[in-house]
């Protein structure tokens, strides 16, 4: 009962902070070597208990998504990995009215594929390594990336942090909010120190984070055009064009994403000579 009550507590807190969830993606990131059968009972038990409820997804399959009830949101929110003090998250209600659950669901793969690559790989990217929608003071507004994320790449001696913002974008659709995200995300990158040295992002990271935009829809003979549009809509701001002159930017659809893995040779630069894919760590 002990290990189950670990896990049960690692489910929790990983629903308190991705809202919605199907049991392959928590199985992804919770698992271990254990059948899928034994998250799904897992959750089955902790719907029995009234601390998580599902969705019918109306996909093919009609798949269950999962979520908190408010007694298991209250009870997630007593653990200390469910509290977010570096920056305040909005609640679960209203991240799945402002997104919606294919949003919340594409987060919660993006996540399970670094976790898995890293895994494979023999690097460190963990269940909390990733943080939907954190709010960062920028200028003299707010930049809210669809998820920031952690990441340990290296092996031994060798070991060093990376960080990314990560971006969701449906090409076609989501043209000017994607703009007006890159545009946030200059004026983070831009903001001084309050004391007028350097810039106040260096008081928070060592270097600025990679900047990491997920095709959503988007089929692969239209990657390229998807790419090509992105380098256009950077292009209409310096201040956008002058960041990605600076901080490693890439584009990749998130099936290439799920189906190779992040190190893969998917991201598609934004900035440069250079057409070719590459790994995310390579932008």
């Amino acid at each position: 009962m002990h290990g189950d009550l670990e896990t049960d507590h690692d489910v929790l807190v990983t629903l308190h902070r991705f809202t919605l969830a199907t049991a392959e993606q928590l199985h992804q990131l919770h698992g271990g070597t254990a059948l899928i059968k034994q998250t799904q009972k897992r959750l089955t038990r902790l719907h029995t208990e009234g601390l998580a409820d599902f969705v019918t997804l109306p996909q093919a399959g009609r798949a269950k998504a999962w979520h908190l009830t408010a007694q298991g949101a209250a009870v997630a929110a007593t653990f200390p990995e469910a509290r977010r003090s570096d920056h305040r998250a909005p609640d679960a209600e209203q991240l799945a009215v402002r997104h919606g659950r294919e949003h919340l669901l594409d987060i919660g793969r993006i996540h399970a594929a670094f976790v898995a690559d890293a895994r494979r790989r023999g690097e460190a990217c963990g269940p909390l390594d990733l943080r939907p929608s954190p709010e960062l003071q920028a200028g003299d507004g707010v930049y809210r990336p669809a998820a920031e994320l952690a990441y340990t790449a290296g092996t031994g001696d060798e070991r060093h942090r990376l960080r990314a913002f990560i971006e969701r974008h449906r090409p076609g659709v989501g043209a000017e909010e994607t703009t007006a995200q890159l545009a946030a995300c200059a004026a983070l990158w831009e903001q001084p120190a309050p004391d007028g040295r350097g810039q106040r992002w260096e008081r928070l990271w060592r270097s600025f984070p990679r900047l990491l935009v997920v095709l959503v829809g988007t089929t692969a003979a239209e990657v390229r055009s998807a790419v090509a549009d992105l380098r256009l809509a950077a292009e209409e701001r310096p201040v956008v064009t002058e960041m990605l002159t600076a901080v490693p930017a890439g584009a990749a659809r998130l099936e290439d994403l799920v189906q190779r893995g992040p190190a893969a040779p998917v991201w598609h630069p934004l900035v440069g000579e250079s057409r070719r894919p590459c790994g995310w760590t390579e932008l």
